[in-house]
């Protein structure tokens, strides 16, 4: 390591890095993000829109060769020893909740996301830093794979191989400030022989960020403000919709009804049509007192005003900066934001990890436990 890196900002190589979440977060917490990568399109302009003095790889990460990765660092003024941690979020989403009820385990395990985390403790291992952070979905949690191990303790087992020790949490978003019930998976893993620690929370019940104060003083000038196209038909709906309420507080009379019966003729034949159920976010009004719930793909109904979200005031319940731009087409401006890290967590999670360094840098090297095990990968 350089003798100039040790009195700087210590550096951050990011990789699975999205549209720039928890590189944001930790560029606001003091670091120095030098190298990030992504293989989507549109969240790599993204990325390079709002990160201008970052070099970034768009290429899929099982590309990346040593000689290759340890060049595009030299290229950025930073030797390879230079990156004090590597921070990402790896898709499992093959084990999210959402993705799998109606799949059977095997088919999961043959889902070639659900080893992106080796592929991503392959980088780590190349540039070897002293801290790791890595994200993913909560539902992982719980989840085994067909000879009955859990997915995390083979992430933990990896990590160990590597050479470092590891330790998971999973944290709860609403309290650390973030104005959204979000729950995320984060390991931390370090190869020296500090204690592992995550950080305290902040916020508690009765002073969670609310959604309304999130949407308080949004304007129209900010970047993605793209109203909905919404219908007459729709907008009816929304009006029926109470605080906090969804589609099933509807009456019955607008809810969406289909014929169940087979019958060819439905104009002539005897049966009525019967209510169409709907879950999950569907004609989703926010609580104004309350944390929003989980961002994803799918826009909210405004707390106060009869309309849905936009872009921009989804990202605010993400804690992205006004100033921060999304690119590419609604749908993948949308995607962008859910699929991020909410920046104001990843801030807490550096200004965490920044109180490592300088120290971590001298301290002795760790000796993780390492045992025999399987990757997913073998498990095809």
């Amino acid at each position: 390591m350089t003798s100039e890196n040790m009195e700087n900002s210590p550096v951050v190589a990011s990789f699975f890095s999205g549209c720039g979440g928890m590189d944001i977060g930790f560029d606001q917490a003091g670091f120095d993000v030098v190298l990030a990568s992504d293989y989507w399109g549109p969240a790599a302009e993204t990325y390079r829109h709002n990160f201008s003095d970052t070099r970034f790889l768009e290429t899929d990460v099982r590309e990346l060769e040593p000689s290759d990765l340890r060049a595009e660092i030299s290229e950025e003024g930073y030797d390879p020893g230079d990156i004090d941690i590597v921070i990402g979020g790896p898709p499992c989403q093959g084990f999210s909740r959402l993705n799998n009820e109606q799949i059977k385990l095997d088919a999961m395990e043959k889902d070639e996301r659900n080893t992106l985390f080796e592929e991503f403790l392959r980088v780590v291992k190349i540039l070897d830093p002293e801290l790791v952070l890595m994200e993913n979905v909560r539902d992982l949690i719980n989840r085994q794979t067909s000879d009955e191990q859990y997915v995390k303790d083979l992430i933990v087992q990896q990590f160990n191989l590597e050479g470092y020790k590891c330790e998971y949490k999973v944290l709860e978003a609403e309290k650390f400030g973030v104005p959204q019930k979000r729950r995320r998976l984060f390991f931390i893993g370090t190869n020296r022989d500090v204690p592992i620690r995550f950080p305290r929370e902040t916020h508690s019940e009765g002073n969670f960020r609310t959604a309304s104060e999130a949407l308080n003083d949004v304007s129209n000038d900010l970047a993605n403000m793209t109203y909905a196209n919404t219908t007459d038909k729709t907008i009816k709906k929304i009006k029926h919709i109470p605080p906090g309420g969804y589609y099933q507080d509807l009456p019955d009379r607008l809810k969406t009804k289909k014929y169940r019966c087979g019958c060819e003729d439905t104009n002539n034949c005897q049966h009525d049509p019967v209510i169409v159920k709907r879950y999950g976010t569907y004609l989703r009004r926010l609580h104004p007192e309350e944390p929003s719930l989980t961002v994803s793909n799918n826009p909210f109904i405004h707390p106060a005003e009869d309309r849905y979200l936009t872009p921009r005031e989804m990202a605010r319940l993400q804690t992205f900066p006004d100033e921060y731009t999304f690119c590419g087409t609604k749908t993948d401006v949308m995607k962008q934001i859910g699929n991020a890290v909410p920046v104001r967590l990843a801030e807490v999670l550096g200004e965490h990890l920044r109180e490592y360094y300088p120290d971590i840098r001298t301290s002795e090297a760790a000796e993780p436990d390492v045992w025999e095990q399987a990757s997913l990968g073998d498990l095809t």
